[in-house]
This record gives structure tokens, C-alpha cells and sequence, in this order.
């Protein structure tokens, strides 16, 4: 799922590393625990919401230990609520973009998958509905190939937000802070994600906004125009940054500030310059 909310990980210092991979770690662990399947589909985005509940709440947390199969050795990880709540949050995504599929592609593998997703702790009756709702609407914009890429990207920014709607220890600024960043950042990972898939979708004809709201037409080359849009996709991304810049600065954060910092003062304009340059990335922390 996406993964592109990380850390400039040369600018952090050892001990905001560590603490990173103990999130990261912490969320795996969470998802071990709930939906062993969905680790699968781990991604950093996860784990980055997890940081910023974690930040304005306040908390410090301790480290653990576990055996980890596949790094085969022991990990240092973390354990808290709001690691659970934003695995709880990716858990319900997760389930909801799989429904989605299967309805889409009569997939039996995701339908298979599908069992093992019910009764997702943290959730409600109310969010699953909204969610369902918001999930199935932006796949109808895909369906009927809608030629820009703000309404996809705006209902996905909902998507995101909607996990930060009832978080009741916030006051109302706070809480309307955190959404507008949640929204923003949801509309920046959908963007980026659609110029990063450009190729592989025009290849196998799928649906890309970016290549009908810039005119690709049958018979043009590719890589000229990926070369061509490049510039007005980079000034979108940018905007998009700001708002979260914007935002981000006026979240009232009390811990692990300088990872949270990282991300969006470094990681976020770094993967947005990684992924318009088709450079690679490592797919481990």
C-alpha cells in the first residue's frame, strides 16, 4: 500500500533511527498479532501516523524485545495504543481496497484473503459505512476514467482524513488541523503514486488521470511524455507540500519531533524528487 511517507533516513541521528525502526517494528509486531496476512502490505505510511498520534499524545515510549523470523534475530520494537489504532486504520483500508478489487476483478486470491479481515478491532459500524461510501465513489471517478486527477486525488485525501475525525482529546483546532494534514497528505500519495505507476498503467491500459488530463494519445512515446509533464506534476506535488508544511507546523507535537520533522521537512520533498527522477529505492528501512 503506496509506502511513500518516509524519513530522509542520512539526515536522522542513530537514536531517532533506532526510534523509527522500533515504530516500524511496533507495527509490524501490531499486525502480527491482529492480521498476520497484512503484513504483506505493510508500508511506512502506517507507521508515520502512528508517530504523529503518538507525538500529540505525548508519549514516550519504552522499548521491547521479540524474535523477528525474518530478520532472524532479535528486534527492538514498540507497543501503545496509537500504534494499534493506526494499524487498526490501515487494517480497515486495507479490507475496503480488497472488497473493492474483488468486486472489480473477480479475483479469487483477494477474495480468499478477504476472510481474513473481519471484525477489525477499533472499528464502528458508523467509519466502516463512511469508509465503504468514500472507497466506493473513487473507484466509480476510476471507472469512468475522470480526466483530472484533482477529483481521485481529493476523495482519497478524504479517505485518509476520516481516521482522524474522532479523535476526542483534541480540541476542535487541533483536530481540524490534523485532518487537513491527513487529507493533504492522502492527496500527495495518490499523485505521486500516479505518476510513479505511469508506465506500468499505459502499458496494461489501466486507468491513469495523469496520462488523459495531459493528452497522452495512442502512438506517443512514453518517455517523452513523462519528460514533458514532469515539471507541471513537480509544481501540483508542491502545493500539495505546502498545505502539509502548513499544517504540520501548527500540530501542537510533544515527542519524537525530530523523526516527525524529518518526514516532512525532508522525506516527503526527497521521495517526491525520487519518484519524479524514476530513481529506485530500497525497499527496507
Amino acid at each position: 500500500m503506496f509506502g511513500y511517507v518516509r524519513p530522509e533516513k542520512s539526515e536522522l541521528k542513530v537514536r531517532e533511527l533506532n526510534e523509527f525502526r522500533a515504530f516500524y517494528c511496533g507495527v509490524c509486531t501490531s499486525l502480527h498479532k491482529s492480521r498476520y496476512l497484512a503484513k504483506l502490505f505493510l508500508s511506512y505510511d502506517t507507521v508515520f501516523f502512528a508517530l504523529i498520534l503518538t507525538s500529540i499524545r505525548g508519549k514516550i515510549l519504552e522499548y521491547k524485545k521479540r524474535f523477528c523470523g525474518v530478520e532472524l534475530r532479535n528486534i527492538l520494537y514498540y507497543e501503545s495504543d496509537e500504534i494499534n489504532l493506526a494499524v487498526s486504520n490501515f487494517l480497515l483500508l486495507l479490507k475496503y481496497k480488497l472488497l473493492d478489487d474483488v468486486r472489480d476483478e473477480r479475483n479469487f486470491v483477494k477474495a480468499m484473503l478477504l476472510r481474513f479481515f473481519e471484525n477489525i478491532p477499533g472499528s464502528s459500524t458508523t467509519l466502516e459505512s463512511r469508509l465503504q461510501s468514500l472507497v466506493e465513489e473513487l473507484t466509480e471517478a476510476e471507472r469512468k476514467r475522470e480526466p483530472s486527477i484533482d477529483k481521485p486525488a481529493e476523495i482519497f485525501g478524504s479517505i485518509v482524513a476520516l481516521f482522524f475525525e474522532n479523535l476526542g482529546e483534541l480540541s476542535s483546532e487541533q483536530r481540524t488541523v490534523l485532518i487537513h494534514l491527513a487529507r493533504h497528505v492522502g492527496k500527495w500519495i495518490y499523485v505521486l503514486d500516479a505518476f510513479d505507476d505511469l508506465k506500468k498503467d499505459v502499458s496494461k491500459g489501466n486507468y491513469n488521470p495523469l496520462a488523459i488530463q495531459f493528452g497522452l494519445t495512442h502512438g506517443m512515446d512514453i518517455q517523452e511524455f513523462t519528460d514533458r509533464i514532469r515539471p507541471k506534476v513537480r509544481e501540483y506535488l508542491l502545493k500539495i507540500l505546502d498545505e502539509v508544511v502548513l499544517a504540520y507546523n501548527l500540530l501542537e507535537l510533544k515527542t519524537y519531533k525530530g523523526i516527525l520533522d524529518n518526514i516532512v521537512y525532508l522525506g516527503l520533498f526527497e521521495e517526491t524528487e525520487r519518484v519524479l527522477s524514476g530513481r529506485k529505492t530500497c525497499k527496507r528501512f
